[in-house]
């Protein structure tokens, strides 16, 4: 048996040399087909008889001398060309130029041809071409199919019972039952479908009133920080003439720089947040990252909404879709009970259906309290943000001329330097305050007026 498994293996490792000196000899660019072949061939052998062995050996010879006939054919030619095309396209080299011919900003530097977008424009823009929109017209349409196909149904249903009175007959597979449940969800679906679809752009359009008015925020922010250093820089000037002149000691210049270098940090960390908020923005927008975009309106103090408190409680009682949404499920879950009336009441089925009944019962009672809830806190939310501008606006102008004493009494000795820099520091604070304040006020506005529609949340269609 080992004598035999020996000639076998002699008999292989000869042929194989055989089929390998032929590849090697050959100047036919197919030789790696050849190989291939050979190499396949004596893997297959592993587990023949030498008989075997010698049959395929044959065969591998045969299949070796078509291939190095068919690799001189063009097909042959064109197919090893295209994958020395492919080969070369993936080296290092090649990726790497692919990669740098995309542009990248080497710094924070916004760029493009400049945009001037007003607040209607981006309301435009977003309304037009933005997934959001695209999302809550489609939305749109799947309500409608839903509507749709319900009144399907109920057609198939009606033209089958029409049938069983003409016929005079008796269609068994007809189930009727859930018909007035197919009409009521036929009905809500396709009054609801325009509803959700306001809710979704009513959502959309709040979204781009928050990003484009906190982007003016931030800027806001930005133009105060360097107010501020401009105001620590001619306080240190002062102070080293004054040490100059020998009225102040070093301390006093000493801490001036302090105050200059907190002030250059402040404004780098609002200018990172400006930055970081026209990323953001322009990506909501729909435009390339580091598009420099201008807004051209800014945030000014709006009328308090002329809407009244009874007028907006009153429209959402009857817009918003969550008294619309309670409605349609305590409709359903007592039709769902009406359809088990025949159940024990001890049964789970009856019970379970009567416990749903009385959940949607419970939510449709409290929906009209949740929503007036929300109407008046956003009422007051408005009138306290109001209030706060009024006080913000006041306390500005107060702290500016704290300020401008300070620094008048600084000047002519009477006030030393920690005073100038606690009346600049209230000032800054001031106008930092007043500015998130008109922010939130003019959001709590638009908040209160959307509170009296049908919302900012679509209900749910099934």
């Amino acid at each position: 048996m080992k004598r035999f498994l020996c000639t076998s293996l002699t008999i292989l490792l000869i042929l194989g040399g055989i089929t390998v000196a032929f590849a090697t000899d050959t100047t036919n660019p197919s030789a790696a087909n050849a190989d291939k072949t050979t190499a396949t061939v004596s893997a297959a052998d592993k587990t023949t008889t030498a008989a075997e062995a010698v049959d395929k050996a044959a065969a591998a010879a045969a299949a070796t001398d078509a291939s190095i006939k068919s690799a001189a054919t063009p097909t042959a030619i064109d197919a090893a060309a295209t994958h020395s095309a492919i080969d070369t396209a993936m080296t290092p080299a090649a990726i790497e130029t692919t990669v740098t011919a995309v542009t990248i900003i080497p710094d924070m530097t916004f760029t493009g041809t400049p945009v001037k977008l007003s607040l209607d424009d981006a309301y435009k823009k977003v309304l037009a071409d933005s997934p959001g929109a695209e999302m809550a017209e489609l939305n749109k349409q799947s309500a409608d199919g839903v509507a749709r196909g319900y009144g399907e149904s109920v057609q198939r249903i009606n033209k089958d019972q029409a049938d069983e009175k003409e016929n005079n007959t008796i269609d068994w597979f007809l189930d009727s039952t859930n018909k007035v449940m197919m009409e009521a969800n036929k009905k809500y679906a396709a009054a609801q479908s325009p509803r959700n679809y306001d809710a979704e752009i009513n959502d959309l359009k709040r979204d781009t009133l928050n990003n484009y008015y906190q982007l003016k925020e931030l800027e806001n922010q930005v133009k105060i920080a360097k107010d501020n250093l401009s105001l620590k820089e001619k306080l240190l000037k002062n102070t080293q003439l004054k040490y100059k002149l020998g009225t102040v000691a070093k301390a006093d210049v000493l801490e001036a720089e302090i105050s200059v270098n907190k002030a250059k940090d402040q404004m780098i960390a609002a200018q990172n947040g400006l930055d970081t908020m026209k990323m953001g923005f322009n990506q909501f927008m729909g435009y390339k990252l580091m598009q420099s975009v201008t807004l051209t309106d800014s945030i000014k103090e709006i009328p308090l909404s002329a809407k009244s408190l009874t007028a907006s409680i009153k429209d959402a009682l009857a817009k918003r879709n969550e008294i619309h949404e309670a409605a349609y499920n305590l409709e359903m879950s007592q039709m769902q009970l009406d359809n088990v009336k025949a159940y024990p009441r001890s049964s789970s089925t009856y019970i379970k259906a009567k416990m749903s009944m009385l959940m949607a019962d419970t939510n449709s009672k409290n929906a009209p309290l949740t929503v007036e809830s929300d109407v008046r806190t956003k009422y007051m939310k408005m009138n306290e943000k109001y209030s706060a501008v009024q006080t913000g606006k006041k306390t500005v102008e107060n702290a500016k001329e704290t300020e401008r004493l300070a620094q008048l009494q600084y000047d002519a000795g009477m006030a030393t330097l920690s005073d100038v820099e606690s009346a600049q520091l209230g000032y800054y604070t001031a106008q930092l305050d007043y500015s998130k304040a008109l922010l939130e006020y003019n959001l709590a506005v638009n908040d209160y007026e959307l509170a009296s529609t049908v919302g900012t949340t679509p209900a749910t269609i099934k």
